[in-house]
């Protein structure tokens, strides 16, 4: 019952739901009515259509999560401790864009059973996903605050793991001809949504340089953001690693930004409570490429 419930969540209707789970459409409908009557709450509202949680739902919703997540985990337990089952991975989108193709294609061959789902956002909302159960995991940009994580009202504590080291790059226009990052000061930033860590960094950096913070536009695309700054709609800050897969052309200046500022770290979150075999192989590979770096070092 609570799996239908969950069905009809993700679906955004009983219609899909129905088809997604091979069940016909009343028999869900039944079924929510039932568990509704059952818990005493309203759990979905009619919405043009379209069928919305309630602030009910959206906790029972968390709950169904956890429970669902806790049987695969003990199915995997009794199975040898072989990493199987849906995993899903959130993720920044300039770490999924340049560092993840590589590991996931890696983890995939070494984890064929596990169905991966990777799901990009800020890396506040990507916290909040993880803590409530949302993801099993995720990468974000540290460090991963208490205040933040107080926050949520989550008795969910989180646990972490470095995964990447970034450095940070302040991008303009060519046309500007800027010898350095202090000439941008009073330039329109081009930015992901509140909520985004890099975007941080670049406000206060413009505020410690006496800057004000001028919003130009919000992307959600570092393609579309550095097509615009090479068109002179504005500034933006890019991790040097997205740079270096995405076509920059000779419109693009790189202003470097004091090491208090370019320095970032990427890390990999999870529940602490939450410790099945696919996410310790994931935490593997990511170790294993650190050991790599300091062999290759050495």
């Amino acid at each position: 019952m609570r799996l239908r419930s969950c069905t009809v969540a993700t679906e955004g209707g009983i219609t899909r739901a129905a088809q997604r789970l091979n069940r016909v459409q009343s028999n869900i409908s039944t079924r929510i009515i039932q568990l509704e009557e059952r818990l005493g709450v309203t759990l979905f509202n009619r919405v043009s259509r379209r069928l919305e949680l309630t602030a009910e739902g959206k906790l029972l919703l968390t709950y169904a999560d956890r429970l669902l997540q806790l049987a695969e985990e003990t199915e995997e337990v009794f199975k040898g401790g072989i990493a199987r089952g849906s995993f899903r991975l959130g993720s920044m989108e300039s770490t999924a864009a340049a560092r993840l193709p590589e590991l996931l294609s890696t983890y995939h061959s070494r984890c064929p059973q596990v169905q991966m789902e990777l799901v990009t956002d800020t890396t506040a909302s990507l916290i909040t996903k993880v803590a409530n159960c949302e993801l099993e995991a995720a990468f974000v940009a540290g460090p991963v605050s208490q205040h933040a994580l107080s926050s949520l009202h989550s008795q969910q504590e989180l646990s972490t793991q470095l995964a990447f080291r970034e450095s940070l790059v302040l991008i303009a226009p060519r046309s500007k001809n800027f010898t350095q990052a202090q000439d941008a000061v009073n330039e329109h930033l081009i930015t992901f949504r509140s909520g985004c860590a890099y975007r941080n960094v670049v406000e206060n950096w413009l505020i410690d340089q006496g800057g004000t913070v001028k919003s130009g536009m919000e992307m959600n695309s570092y393609h579309a953001m550095v097509a615009c700054v090479a068109a002179g709609t504005g500034v933006a800050l890019v991790p040097e690693s997205v740079l270096q897969v995405i076509t920059i052309g000779k419109m693009i200046q790189r202003l470097p930004l004091p090491p208090k500022y370019a320095n970032s770290e990427t890390l990999l979150i999870w529940r602490q409570s939450y410790q099945p075999p696919k996410l310790d192989a994931l935490r593997q590979l990511i170790q294993n490429q650190w050991d790599h770096q300091a062999t290759q070092s050495a």
